[in-house]
C-alpha cells in the first residue's frame, strides 16, 4: 500500500509469469475486477504498445497503455483463465507483439525506470517486487475493495491481510529497502577545491543509475569520523540560502561535515506524493554519504523528518534542527 498523502489504497500484487486461473480469480472477487500488468519500459516497446491517450491528465501520471489479449488459446478474454494466458504472455520476452489482439481486458501500465526511487507508486512497486524475487520485472495488480466497492484502507487492509495470510508491506518499506540494499549513485567528477565565505571545501559530482538526474556534494574535513554533520538541500549548489547558513554552521562547529544538493524534489512530489518523495530524497542522499565513506552522521535540518531515518545504510545518529542566529 501507499500513504495516505498518495491515493492511501492497497494493491494485490503478484509476479506476471506466476499468473494462474485461481489467483486472477481471487484478485477479481476482492477488487472492481479492473487487472493491470505492470511492465518495464523495454518490454512495453518491444511489445510496440501505444499509450492510451496522447495526453495523460491522471493525477499521478500513471500510464496506460491500450488494453490487449492474447490471442492463441483464448476464448472471450474475459475470464479469469484467459487473463492470466495473456498475464504470462506479457512477461514472456519470447512471445511477440503480433500475439496479442488490441483492445483486450488486462490493463498494461507502464513502470518507469528505477522503480519506486523514481516514481512511488504501485506500478513501480510491483515491478520492483518482481525483480527483487527473482522473477521477470512484470507484475498484474489490482485495488482492493469492499463488497460495496469501497477502497479498503489501512486498518481494513490490515485485517484483510490477516484474513487471507498475506504479507502487508508499504511502498514507503520497499523506499527503504532498496536504498538499503542496493547501490543507485555514482560518482562522476574527481574531488575539486571550492573557494568560499567560509574557508575552502571539496565539491563531488554524482549522478543516478536511473535517470540524468545530478547531484552536487560539497565536503568539509574526514567525512569518514563518526558524528559528521550532514544538510540535504532541495535544489542545487548555486544560490541556496539555507544551503549557506549550514556551510557556515558546520565550519563553526570544527567539525567534518557534507552538503548534498539533490535537485527535482516538486517533480517527484507529483508522482510520488509529499512524503514517499521527501524519503526518496533523503535515500539519495544517504546514497551519496556511503560513497564517501561516511557510516554514521548527524543529521542537520530546519524541521524533522516526517519519517524514521533508520535503515537507509547510514546510520543517523540524530537529528540536530538548525536555527538560524542573527
Amino acid at each position: 500500500m501507499d500513504n495516505e498523502d498518495r491515493e492511501n489504497e492497497g494493491d494485490l500484487i503478484t509476479a506476471a509469469e506466476k499468473a494462474t486461473e485461481e489467483s486472477l480469480a481471487f484478485m477479481i472477487r476482492y477488487s472492481s475486477g479492473v487487472v493491470c500488468a505492470p511492465l518495464t519500459v523495454q518490454r512495453i516497446n518491444d511489445l510496440q504498445l501505444p499509450m492510451m491517450v496522447p495526453n495523460n491528465t491522471e493525477v499521478r501520471k500513471c500510464k496506460f497503455t491500450i488494453t490487449v489479449d492474447l490471442d492463441e488459446g483464448n476464448t472471450t478474454g474475459i475470464s479469469a483463465a484467459d487473463r492470466a494466458r495473456t498475464i504470462r504472455a506479457l512477461a514472456d520476452p519470447n512471445v511477440p507483439a503480433r500475439a496479442f489482439n488490441r483492445p483486450g481486458h488486462v490493463f498494461p501500465l507502464v513502470s518507469v525506470d528505477g522503480g519506486v526511487l523514481a516514481r512511488a507508486g504501485h506500478t513501480e512497486a510491483s515491478v520492483d517486487l518482481a525483480r527483487l524475487a527473482g522473477c521477470t520485472p512484470a507484475a498484474y495488480i489490482c485495488e482492493i475493495n469492499d463488497d460495496n466497492g469501497r477502497m479498503l484502507r489501512r486498518p481494513q487492509l490490515e485485517v484483510f491481510a490477516e484474513t487471507h495470510n498475506l504479507p502487508l508491506i508499504t511502498i514507503s518499506d520497499l523506499i527503504r529497502y532498496r536504498f538499503s540494499h542496493e547501490t543507485v549513485v555514482q560518482r562522476l567528477t574527481a574531488p575539486t577545491v571550492l573557494h568560499t565565505p567560509f574557508g575552502d571545501a571539496t565539491k563531488i559530482s554524482f549522478g543516478s543509475t536511473f535517470d540524468a538526474q545530478r547531484y552536487e556534494a560539497l565536503v568539509v574535513g574526514d567525512v569518514t569520523s563518526t558524528g559528521t554533520l550532514v544538510h540535504l538541500v532541495q535544489g542545487t549548489l548555486e544560490g541556496s540560502i539555507e544551503a549557506q547558513f549550514a556551510h557556515q554552521h558546520i565550519v563553526r562547529q570544527g567539525k567534518a561535515g557534507v552538503l548534498v544538493f539533490v535537485p527535482g524534489y516538486e517533480g517527484l512530489v507529483d508522482v510520488s506524493g509529499e512524503l514517499m518523495a521527501q524519503q526518496s530524497i533523503f535515500g539519495m542522499g544517504l546514497q551519496i554519504l556511503r560513497q564517501l565513506g561516511a557510516t554514521s552522521v548527524v543529521l542537520l535540518a530546519t524541521i524533522a523528518p516526517p519519517f524514521d531515518t533508520k535503515g537507509f545504510g547510514v546510520d543517523v545518529e540524530c537529528v540536530e534542527v538548525l536555527q538560524k542566529t542573527h
